[in-house]
Parts: C-alpha cells; sequence; structure tokens
C-alpha cells in the first residue's frame, strides 16, 4: 500500500476564489473579511487569493468588501488582544496556533509589524513561545494525529486554525514548509523497513520478540510503530471497524489498534491481525476476554 499527497490546486479560476470569499463573508454575516477569518472558514488558501489578486485588500474590494488591513493597527492593540488570548487560554504564552484560534487579528500583519511572533509575546509581558526542542518524530507524529482526526490530508489552513499542537512555523522551519513536511512524513509512511506482514518474514525475523510472562514466543513487539499504525488506520478509513465512529464526525471519539487474535494469546503486530477500533469498542471487547 502506497500512500500519495493530493495535488495542488493550481488552476482554481478567480470567479470560484471571489464566490468563496463571499460565501464566508455571508457565513459571518460582516461586511468586512480579514485572512484569519477566512483561513478558519475558507475552502482556499487565502496565500493563493492573495498572489492572484496582488494582496488581500484588493480581493476584497473586488467584491465589495472591507479588509481590516486597510486600517494599520497599533501596539497597543495587538498588545492587549495577546494578552486576552493568554487569559483566555491561561496560558503563560500564546502560540501563533492558539492566535489563528482565538485572535482578533492577522498573525501575519502582527509579524511583518514586530519582525518576529517572540518580540510581540515580549513587548505584551508573556513567555517566548519555543518549539526548538521537539523531534523530527514528535512533529510526524503530530501529522499522523492530526490527519486521524480529521480523516483527510491535513492543510496549511487546518494547522493556522490551531489544530496542531505546534505552529506551522515549527513544521516550516524543521522541513522547509507545510509541504515538505507532508513529503516527509509520506515518505517515513512508505518506508517498508519495520511493516511485518504475514507476507514478509525476512521482516518480521528483525523483529523476534519473546514475551515470557504469557508463554508464548513472540516475533514482533506488541505496539505498532507509527509507520505500522497509520497504515491500519488508513486502510481502515479512519473508522471503528465496529461501530464506524470517527474522530473527523464525533471530535471526542479516540481510536485504537486492536490485535484481532489477542498479544495474550499469541497474536502478532502484523498488518493482517490489526484493526481499528474506537475507545468504547476496544474496552468492550477486552472484557470478553476476561
Amino acid at each position: 500500500m502506497k500512500f500519495e499527497l493530493n495535488k495542488y490546486h493550481r488552476n482554481i479560476p478567480d470567479d470560484v476564489l471571489l464566490q468563496d470569499m463571499r460565501r464566508v463573508a455571508g457565513l459571518l454575516g460582516k461586511p468586512i473579511l480579514s485572512r484569519t477569518e477566512y483561513a478558519k472558514h475558507g475552502q482556499y488558501s487565502h496565500s493563493v487569493i492573495e498572489k492572484r489578486f496582488n494582496g488581500w485588500s484588493d480581493a476584497c474590494k473586488i467584491i465589495g468588501l472591507s479588509s481590516v488591513n486597510n486600517r494599520p493597527l497599533s501596539t497597543d492593540e495587538i498588545v492587549k488582544d495577546l494578552v486576552r488570548v493568554a487569559q483566555l487560554l491561561g496560558k503563560p504564552t500564546v502560540t501563533t496556533g492558539d492566535y489563528a484560534m482565538y485572535g482578533n487579528y492577522d498573525r501575519t500583519t502582527i509579524i511583518k509589524k514586530f519582525k518576529t511572533w517572540n518580540h510581540a509575546l515580549h513587548l505584551a509581558e508573556l513567555e517566548k513561545s519555543s518549539n526548538a526542542n521537539i523531534s523530527n518524530e514528535e512533529l510526524l507524529i503530530e501529522i499522523e494525529r492530526i490527519w486521524t482526526k480529521l480523516g483527510r490530508q491535513p492543510t496549511s489552513t487546518d494547522i493556522k486554525n490551531g489544530i496542531s499542537l505546534y505552529s506551522l512555523n515549527t513544521y516550516s522551519r524543521r522541513f522547509g514548509g507545510w509541504r515538505g513536511a507532508l513529503e516527509t512524513f509520506i515518505e517515513h509512511i512508505n518506508t517498508n523497513d519495520g511493516i511485518p506482514t504475514e507476507n514478509n518474514d525476512l521482516q518480521i525475523c528483525e523483529y523476534i520478540y519473546t514475551n515470557c510472562d504469557n508463554g508464548y514466543s513472540h516475533k514482533t513487539k506488541r505496539e505498532p510503530n507509527l509507520r505500522l499504525r497509520f497504515r491500519v488506520l488508513k486502510r481502515d478509513n479512519f473508522k471503528c471497524c465496529a461501530c464506524g465512529a470517527s474522530p473527523s464526525k464525533k471530535p471526542s471519539v479516540e481510536l485504537h489498534i486492536d490485535h484481532l487474535i489477542p498479544w495474550s494469546k499469541g497474536g502478532e503486530t502484523i498488518l493482517e491481525n490489526l484493526q481499528t477500533l474506537c475507545q468504547n469498542c476496544n474496552y468492550g471487547k477486552g472484557d470478553l476476554f476476561l
């Protein structure tokens, strides 16, 4: 099974982009539309619109809307809003993801004004936001979590809207952009090393592992790694195989990877012996073996 990224949508007609802006403005019931608001509710990237119409303000003017970018923001306005978001979240700092979700202004405007996000935080007397110690593996695991939650390939707009634990800038600095992060993730998932299956005895042998506690000698480790876990989730369409529950429809749903033949009964951690179950169904199944 090989995974591929969605293709870029390079040839979206101008009128389709403008119509979607009108739709979002109508949805919000406002004569004014910011990039942040469009990022939360629009179908396309605001950067595409800006490039197509020579700026966000010009795009808004074409369809008879106003843009918050027509009026320069003062330092006091930005500082007060950063403090408001920090107090709302009960946190000593505000990430760009936090601000995309709860802020009143466009983050790019703030960064352009203060050169860096941390400088704006300093002026607001908030702690610096730093993700420097996060490993690449943690970032890839977070991409897998987001992909599972959405049930589809996540976009940069999703990240800007605050669904990720880490900001878009973190992924961009580490992988050269969000597209680069996705390409790294897909390359990692498509690597065959460590994905044991019934028809791949050589790879299974790499995982020889003996568990003396339950009397069974296992060829695989109990917990699937990131690659195998994602392949199972993708194969099962990010839904519970028992009840069909999905995080994309109900955010509180938590998906687990379950052994069809239990590990305690000698079942191996291979693709054919794994299925996706929601937390409730997985715990319910566990009760049957008590």
